[in-house]
């Protein structure tokens, strides 16, 4: 059930499982529009509200809706409200997301275990091809190994890198709030770049062999691992899946079955920051928060970039999260304060656009 409670500090808060990501947000959107309408009569630009639900599982029929709703969907801008702020003293607005394309890897040696005392040392184990595998996936500089993997990687803009720079962000209070000891990646990159602007390969899990207690003397027969990549502009799913299939049957040797099986893909999303309508984003949340934003993108993944594509529109992001929300959590938080600066942010955008339309 939602509680509102004061936190020590003063601030007024709602908890409550989805409080921030997303339902808080999608309400402070439809108050806005309530607002206009009771106050005016009439909004300054035409709404169209579209909730989609299927974003925690990939989005797997969001495109094919679109595509066939597209005419009612017709926009010249689609707003998103599913992001966060850098803190409540640095407005930020996102520009970007990252993409994602997943794969469940199973490679197969023998129609079933083998005694270790009898077998081993003569026949393959899966468990030493995968952990090859796994390791090889990136170099000793934390690049990804497979070849042509960067070939389409957009650098970032002169704005953008510049933005990075001016915000107050501490790899020691990254590591704390991760609750790590050192830090690791791509070499020659911060780590906001590592998250935000450049693409990653993480081995998300590995399955192979007896892993309960005591030991079991076998070479297993199988076993597999599930791999993710995030992609940054310019770079494809397909064209990312493909050179993967290749790497793989590349390190795989003969006498090993390799079964992949792709789980999802979603592609990246930019807005140029450059853009007339992250214009009239700016001056909306300028107005708002006393200050204009920085510009931030998010490692995360969604279909704002089929909202784009599909529809042919700019992407704004007009999102009011904090880093202590807890999304996902069951007590997901809502600051309250940025929840009447977010409704306040949208009726300013509606007029911007009308504006920068004229």
């Amino acid at each position: 059930m939602d509680e509102r409670t004061t936190n020590p500090g003063g601030r007024h808060e709602c908890r409550a499982r989805g409080a921030i990501d997303d339902k808080g947000q999608v309400l402070y959107e439809l108050e806005a529009v309530r607002g206009l309408l009771r106050r005016d009569g009439a909004l300054p630009v035409n709404v169209k509200f579209v909730v989609e639900g299927e974003e925690e599982v990939g989005s797997p029929h969001f495109e094919v809706l679109l595509r066939r709703e597209r005419a009612r969907l017709a926009c010249d801008v689609v707003v998103v409200s599913d992001t966060s702020m850098w803190s409540l003293d640095v407005p930020s607005t996102c520009v970007g997301m990252r993409g994602l394309v997943a794969f469940d890897v199973e490679l197969r040696s023998a129609t079933a275990d083998l005694h270790s005392g009898v077998y081993g040392g003569s026949v393959p184990n899966p468990s030493h091809h995968i952990s090859r595998l796994v390791a090889s996936l990136h170099d000793s500089e934390g690049r990804i190994a497979i070849p042509g993997f960067y070939e389409d990687v957009r650098p970032l803009s002169d704005a953008e890198r510049s933005s990075f720079a001016r915000l107050p962000f501490r790899d020691a209070e990254w590591m704390a709030e991760a609750g790590v000891r050192r830090l690791e990646g791509e070499a020659g990159r911060s780590t906001l770049e590592r998250v935000w602007s450049r693409p990653t390969c993480d081995v998300v899990g590995i399955g192979v062999g007896y892993t309960g207690d005591g030991i079991k003397t076998i070479v297993p027969a199988r076993g597999g691992f599930k791999v993710t990549f995030r992609l940054v502009p310019d770079q494809h799913p397909e064209r990312v899946a493909a050179s993967f299939r290749s790497w793989l049957a590349e390190m795989v040797p003969d006498g090993i079955d390799a079964r992949v099986t792709p789980i999802g893909a979603v592609a990246p999303a930019l807005t140029p920051v450059d853009h007339p309508a992250v214009g009239a984003l700016t001056r909306a949340i300028g107005r708002v928060w006393g200050t204009p934003p920085l510009f931030t993108r998010e490692g995360g993944s969604g279909p704002e970039e089929a909202l784009g594509r599909v529809l042919d529109a700019p992407v704004l992001f007009l999102g009011v999260g904090l880093p202590g929300d807890r999304i996902h959590a069951p007590n997901e938080r809502m600051v309250m304060s940025q929840f009447w600066k977010g409704l306040l942010a949208a009726g300013e955008l509606w007029r911007e656009l009308a504006a920068t339309a004229h």
